[in-house]
C-alpha cells in the first residue's frame, strides 16, 4: 500500500536583503545540479565569478522572488526556491552575459521540492516582474546536460551561444518584448 503525502501550497514573495543566505544556498543548488557536490559552499564564496551572483544582494537593479512553502508550523513560510536577476558588465561578466542592460537569471529549488512546478512558477513570476520593470530581455547560462534546459525552452528561452569550456554550457535568452506568459500546466 502506498501512502500519499499531502504537499503544502506554495506561494511567491519578493526577495529582499534578508534573503542573501538563501540565494547563496540556491546558487549552490544550481551549480551542483547533478546532485553531487562539485563545488562546496566555501569554494563558491572564494570563486569571484560565482560569488558575484549573490555578493552584496540586494543592490540597485537586482530583482528576485522566493517560493515559500505556506504549510510551515504556525503559518511560517519556509523558502523552497528562488529566482533572481542581476546585471553584470563587460569587466565583471556573468557566465550568461550578453550585454550590460540584459540581466542574468539564477534559479534554484530545494531538492525535496523539485518536480512540483515550483521552478516553472518562479520562472513565470520573475519574467513577468522583469517585463513590468521595463527589462527587454533576460539571459542565463546552463550546462548542456542539465534537464532544466527543457523548462527554459518551454518558457521561450532560445540558445544564442554555446561555450567551449569544460561544461559546454550554453547561453540562453528570453526576449521580454515579445514574451507572453505561458498558461500554467495542468497536473
Amino acid at each position: 500500500m502506498t501512502e500519499e503525502v499531502k504537499q503544502s501550497p506554495v506561494g511567491v514573495r519578493d526577495a529582499g536583503p534578508e534573503d542573501a543566505e538563501f540565494l547563496l544556498d540556491m546558487l549552490l543548488e544550481a551549480v551542483n545540479w547533478t546532485g553531487e557536490e562539485r563545488v562546496s559552499r566555501k569554494q563558491l564564496l572564494r570563486d569571484k565569478q560565482l560569488a558575484h551572483y549573490v555578493a552584496g544582494w540586494q543592490r540597485d537593479g537586482d530583482l528576485g522572488v522566493i517560493a515559500v512553502d505556506l504549510g510551515g508550523p504556525g503559518g511560517l513560510q519556509i523558502p523552497v526556491g528562488a529566482a533572481w536577476l542581476r546585471r553584470f558588465n563587460q569587466s565583471a561578466r556573468g557566465h550568461g552575459y550578453i550585454a550590460d542592460d540584459i540581466p542574468e537569471l539564477s534559479m534554484g529549488v530545494v531538492p525535496a521540492h523539485r518536480g512540483r512546478g515550483i521552478g516553472r512558477g518562479l520562472l513565470r513570476t520573475i519574467a513577468s516582474r522583469a517585463q513590468d520593470a521595463g527589462i527587454r530581455a533576460i539571459s542565463l547560462s546552463v550546462e548542456k546536460d542539465n534537464p532544466a534546459i527543457a523548462l527554459y525552452t518551454s518558457a521561450g528561452f532560445r540558445t544564442v551561444a554555446v561555450g567551449n569550456d569544460d561544461t559546454n554550457a550554453q547561453t540562453m535568452l528570453l526576449d521580454l518584448l515579445t514574451w507572453t506568459q505561458p498558461e500554467p500546466r495542468q497536473s
